[in-house]
């Protein structure tokens, strides 16, 4: 079977130790050191990565990451101190850096390191004594240049280093008598700019640009540099508006860096982690305390707000003075990407966490810190338990003082508070709503309600570290010295003591029906405790051994106990069964889950062992590292699936464990945790009275609100109303407009119709005279253009024969030339031979005179370095002599000047003192003036509020009178309103059935009426179309009349076709244009008419309905009836819409096909509605005789179906009024 595997899922702790502990990655995610890891936190969706660090973290230093968040830099020390750069992203090993091996180097440690701007370089400072600056590139991990880090002359020692934000080759080096400001070309590093920094102690340096930079002193000093010469000196607390343009009231710029004493203070004003980003800068002075400065304009920084991280100090009595620490000393700060949030660390176990951009100084003097997650221990947990029912752990802080209850499941903090007293031991009860707690002076036991430890009852047993509940509650343990008292969780009792050990007892674990209990001590002896008859049945003592812990299995037969030695031991009736070394430096813990079927075991400084079970003579086990110290309590939930550590340095891990099937504990289906929680009496009515307060709260409010709610729709209603009438006129105004420029529109189509006209004939006109002219000068042209040939030959002929005398003349002088040359090139070859016979005889003689020349050097070499070593030895005598002399001078000018400095440092501070107390009394003067402004106004106000209650509770009283006498005459009318109550049922069942006999009736004589009216309508409908026809018929042949006298009129123009033309035009712009327009207009204004006076006959049937329904129903049935008819109606309404959309449809087609629609027509379609228009007068006498004969046909065919249909409808109605008037209803 698979090893038990302990996974980490969540990791609650922080190393305050490291410089740069905390950085954000990403806008969510912030990377930071605890316990052996590098944790990648996002806060919130709750989930971590993790980078294992060398060594569990404890030779980290420092870690920096890349301006760009894609690097991480761990800086670890040793005998060479390295960096690991790892990808933030995958938190991936990418490259080590290594300092270079042939140079020799004694520092163990880095003292700074950053990135340079262009995220490529990785620049680092090794300590004491070389203090070199070494760049790296990261991509290969090769050293690309160094330079001394420190001053010229050995002194200053690095503190930070700071890489310009643009150009990557300006670095600044700062720390105690030391700035360098050094930029890099070809490899070489040179300084530039200012140099006077003997007598300054430099804390913190960062660019807010290109060419300015900021630096921190350790009297609380901001110096300002800028092209690397220093331009002022501020002091941080009085700092408002940083200008580099203008000194501003209060900025004192200081001229001379001597007259200033930048030691006068102590460390607790120091100016610390100061860094920019792009809307400003921010650095930490005084402990806890923030100053944010916003970027107003380029050169322009001004204090926006301070923020304040909380004190949580904590005073022990055993610890002296030069031992305590300051809680809240800020460490580092980071801010996200998105520069709206900023963390900070300190000397606490604590992420804290702020809002940037928020109110500013005025609104908001000082802005507190947020924990960031959840509140964690300081400092070493005193106990750790857990509970059965609940998926609960609690702890407690030895250092802080504090007890917290954890959830596991939600990962969250339930449960918090701080004590006065020393907290040492503790556990948890199996219900998870009662603990132990061991205190300085006694043993209580408290119980865990829902906001608050309540103590309810407490031992006299005092600075106990060991305590344990039974397995079923209802006995707990407690060690004090070498004594186990056992008490009574439900009486209180003490029932007994166990003795038998002689050192400190270490481990106590109960049998699983608490039938047994076995304990360890210090002195190596392992006892068996029978509870019933408190007999220790069995003993194991090994003196070699510091037993650290023991666990009982769940059957009593096997305890695995662990100490100093480093062996785990499972003991079986009084002897060592199995004895294993797992690591020799010894073992703090051993856990048995819930099931005894896994075991882990816990030792060399924060290492998690997991056994494999039955342990064999060579036990198989598996290491897990991710605590860095020791590990002082474990425990399992109660399901077996999560284990819970702790350690020394404040770290607690909740693991996840995996490969557990079939090893974990088998729950009861029906078994699930408890969400019970204990409030007490008190808590509960004072929490019953704040909601019944809030309710009438908010009943108020809710009555104000819809009284405001009613006022503001009032006030809408008349501006929706002023909106609306403006908005009608305004459509008017752009109706009439619209029908303006349509006029104009048409107008102009027209008038530019026919300049169109004009332009065509003059452009034709134009283009005629342009060909006569061009045809002229085409003919001259060509003309010119063969005389030119002719002279162009000419010239070539000629050009020929000039070009071969040329060529034959260069020929001849081209053989000339290169025989004169052959001639002086033999020459010069025999003076070259001549000369290199000259050269080598010169180089014999200067080899015999260099040979001379070096034996003389040589001899006067030796007796010059002779005489030299005789003066080099006596000048060494002599500077010895003269350091020690020095030495001497130096000590007395130090004494004299420490002297000196301590009592500017007295004069100073009393002045500043002076000038303080000063400010903060007129400062209080003024505050007590507005105070006392403000307590008459609000004296003022309180009267009238008070006098206002009282009327209140006036009319409040009379209101409840009034309700009294109103709740008594309402129970008066209900006893009245029963018995009628029954009557009117009794009668209402009687009306139903009359109403439905009356309801058929009704239906059918509703049915007809619809139908004689729909018949009605329809013929006339008919009627109308019929006349609509006639008239369109008269209207046409009047048309055609004129039409036809027009074209005989024309016709007299036919032998003149300009005349011809023209009377045509005139025909078409009369008969088309105007009269289309106007037949449309005159078709709309019809159906405009039809329209209305459908709409005008339906509200007439619809009146004449409801007084037919209102004479014939009764007033029960009223609403039923409408309603049918309503539909009925609508439904007719409807058919009658459809019908006049398809008549306009119709009408439309016809208009199309006419072509009476268009108002602009082609010349086409001009030139077809003329032929049609001239057609014989036979032909459209014949079409609309054939028209009308066929309307008359339909008019009486409609005409018989509507007397068919009325002969119907009255003999239906006869016999329907005979039957109802022969057979009577029985009710009536």
């Amino acid at each position: 079977m698979a090893i038990p595997t302990p996974q980490p899922r969540l990791v609650l702790g922080l190393q305050t130790n490291i410089k740069g502990n905390a950085h954000f990655i990403s806008d969510e995610e912030v990377i930071y050191p605890v316990g052996g890891v590098l944790c990648v936190h996002n806060f919130n969706q709750r989930k971590q990565k993790f980078i294992k660090l060398g060594d569990k973290g404890q030779n980290v230093t420092s870690i920096c990451v890349s301006p760009n968040r894609k690097y991480i830099a761990i800086a670890e020390s040793g005998e060479k101190p390295f960096a690991t750069l790892f990808d933030a992203t995958t938190c991936k090993k990418k490259k080590q850096i290594l300092l270079p091996a042939d140079k020799e180097c004694s520092t163990k440690e880095f003292a700074a390191m950053t990135f340079t701007a262009d995220n490529k370089s990785l620049v680092v400072v090794t300590g004491d004594p070389e203090w070199t600056m070494y760049l790296y590139k990261c991509e290969k991990a090769k050293m690309e240049s160094s330079t001394r880090a420190n001053n010229s002359n050995g002194t200053g020692t690095v503190v930070q280093l700071a890489a310009n934000p643009t150009d990557s080759s300006l670095i600044v080096l700062v720390g105690n008598q030391l700035f360098r400001m050094l930029a890099c070309a070809e490899n070489v590093w040179r300084q530039f700019g200012f140099s006077k920094a003997d007598q300054v102690n430099i804390t913190c340096a960062c660019w807010i640009t290109q060419d300015r930079l900021l630096a921190g002193t350790i009297d609380g000093r901001i110096m300002a540099f800028e092209n690397g010469e220093l331009k002022a000196i501020y002091t941080a607390t009085d700092l408002m508006v940083l200008n580099f343009k203008i000194a501003e009231a209060g900025e004192a710029v200081v001229a001379n860096i001597e007259e200033i004493d930048f030691t006068r203070y102590g460390d607790t004003q120091d100016i610390r982690a100061l860094f920019n980003f792009n809307k400003g800068f921010a650095f930490a002075h005084y402990p806890g305390t923030v100053y944010l400065f916003e970027k107003e304009t380029p050169h322009k920084y001004r204090r926006r707000n301070i923020f304040k991280i909380p004190d949580n100090h904590i005073e022990h009595e055993e610890a002296e003075e030069s031992d305590e620490i300051v809680m809240n000393e800020v460490n580092f700060m980071s801010v996200n990407i998105s520069e709206d949030r900023l963390i900070a660390t300190c000397n606490e176990t604590q992420l804290y966490v702020v809002r940037l951009w928020g109110q500013d100084l005025n609104a908001a003097p000082e802005i507190q810190f947020q924990e960031l997650g959840m509140n964690l221990h300081h400092g070493p947990i005193g106990g750790m338990a857990v509970c059965a029912w609940k998926p609960i752990f609690i702890t407690s802080g030895a250092y802080d003082r504090t007890l917290r209850v954890w959830n596991f499941d939600n990962e969250t903090l339930e449960l918090y508070k701080k004590y006065l007293e020393d907290i040492h031991g503790l556990d948890l009860h199996p219900t998870g709503l009662f603990t132990i707690v061991g205190f300085s002076d006694k043993l209580r036991f408290l119980t865990i309600l829902m906001d608050d430890f309540a103590t309810t009852r407490e031992f006299p047993v005092r600075n106990c570290k060991l305590c344990s509940f039974s397995k079923l509650g209802h006995l707990f343990a407690a060690a004090n010295g070498n004594v186990i008292q056992v008490y009574s969780s439900i009486s209180f009792e003490h029932m007994f003591n166990l003795k038998g050990h002689n050192g400190r007892v270490t481990g106590i674990s109960w049998m699983h029906d608490d039938y047994k209990m076995v304990s360890c001590g210090t002195e190596g002896a392992v006892y068996e405790w029978q509870i019933s008859t408190t007999r220790r049945i069995s003993e194991t003592i090994i003196k070699s051994c510091q037993f650290a812990n023991v666990n009982m299995t769940n059957d009593g037969k096997s305890v695995f106990a662990v100490g100093s030695d480093g062996r785990l031991r499972e003991i079986m009736n009084c002897n060592v069964h199995r004895d294993v070394m797992i690591t020799p430096s010894g073992l703090d813990t051993v856990l048995l889950a819930n099931s005894d079927l896994m075991m882990f075991v816990t030792g060399n400084s924060g290492v998690v062992y997991s056994v494999k079970l039955p342990i064999l003579d060579n036990a198989e086990y598996q290491e897990y590292t991710v605590h860095s110290t020791k590990i002082t309590h474990t425990a399992i939930t109660y399901d077996d699936k999560f284990m819970i550590t702790c350690s020394l340095d404040g770290c607690i891990i909740l693991w996840k464990l995996l490969n557990i099937e079939g090893k974990a504990v088998k729950l009861d289906k029906e078994f699930s945790p408890s969400t019970e929680i204990l409030i007490g009496r008190g808590d509960l009515d004072e929490k019953f009275a704040i909601i019944k307060d809030l309710q009438l709260r908010m009943h108020e409010l809710e009555t104000e609100h819809a009284y405001q709610m009613r006022q503001s729709e009032a006030l809408h209603n008349a501006t929706i109303k002023d909106i609306h009438e403006g908005y009608c006129s305004a459509i008017e105004e752009l109706k009439e407009k619209n029908e303006q420029l349509e006029i104009d529109h048409m107008q102009e189509i027209n008038n530019i119709n026919t300049e169109i006209t004009k332009l065509k004939s003059g452009h034709e006109v134009f283009v005629q005279t342009l060909e006569s002219n061009y045809n002229e000068k085409l003919i001259v042209e060509y003309e010119k253009y063969i005389k030119l040939e002719e002279k162009m030959e000419k010239m070539r002929i000629r050009f020929d024969k000039e070009l071969e005398c040329l060529y034959a003349a260069k020929k001849d002088s081209e053989m000339q030339i290169t025989n004169n040359f052959i001639q002086k090139l033999n020459e010069k070859e025999v003076q070259l031979e001549e000369l290199i016979e000259e050269a080598k005889q010169r180089n014999k003689e200067h080899e015999l005179i260099k040979q001379q020349i070096e034996d003389d050097a040589d001899r006067e070499i030796y007796e010059i370095k002779t005489t030299y070593e005789k003066q080099l030895t006596d000048e060494q005598d002599s500077n010895v002599r003269l350091k020690g002399e020095t030495q001497i001078i130096k000590k007395k000018l130090m004494a004299s000047q420490k002297e000196i400095d301590d009592l500017k440092h007295t004069v100073h501070t009393h002045e500043n003192e002076q000038y303080k107390l000063k400010q903060i009394i007129l400062s209080l003067e003024k505050d007590t003036v507005d105070l006392k402004k403000e307590i008459a106004e609000r004296d003022s106000t309180i009267q009238d509020k008070e006098k206002r209650i009282f009327e209140l509770k006036r009319k409040n009283q009379e209101l409840e009178k009034f309700k009294f006498i109103l709740d008594f005459k309402i129970n008066e009318l209900k006893s009245q309103i029963e018995p009628r109550d029954r009557t009117i049922r009794e009668q209402m069942e009687q009306i139903t059935d009359m109403v439905n006999e009356l309801e058929n009736l009704q239906k059918i004589i509703v049915s007809l009426d619809v139908q004689l009216n729909e018949l009605r309508e329809k013929l006339k409908a008919a009627d109308s179309e019929i006349k609509r026809e006639i008239n369109k018929n008269r209207c046409a042949k009047a048309a055609l009349k004129k039409i036809r006298n027009d074209i005989h009129f024309a016709s007299g123009f036919i032998q003149d076709i300009p005349r011809l033309q023209k009377a045509v035009k005139d025909m078409y712009h009369r008969y088309n244009a105007d009269k289309d327009f106007a037949i449309i207009q005159a078709e709309d204004q019809e159906s405009k008419n039809e329209f209305l006076r459908q709409r005008d006959f339906l509200e007439r049937t619809v009146k004449t309905l409801q007084i037919q329904v209102s004479k014939q129903t009764t007033a029960v049935m009223d609403k039923v009836k409408l309603v049918e008819e309503n539909a009925s109606l609508i439904t007719e309404t409807n058919y009658l819409r459809k019908d006049l959309k398809f008549e306009l449809r119709k009408n439309m087609k016809m208009e199309a096909l006419l072509g009476m629609a268009k108002k602009v027509m082609t010349n086409r379609e001009s030139e077809k509605r003329l032929n049609d228009a001239v057609a014989t007068r036979q032909e459209i006498h014949n079409e609309y005789k054939q028209k009308i004969s066929d309307n008359e046909k339909c008019i009486q065919a409609l005409k018989e179906e509507n007397k068919r249909l009325l002969n119907k409808i009255t003999e239906e109605k006869h016999g329907t009024i005979t039957e109802s008037l022969d057979n009577p209803p029985s009710d009536i």
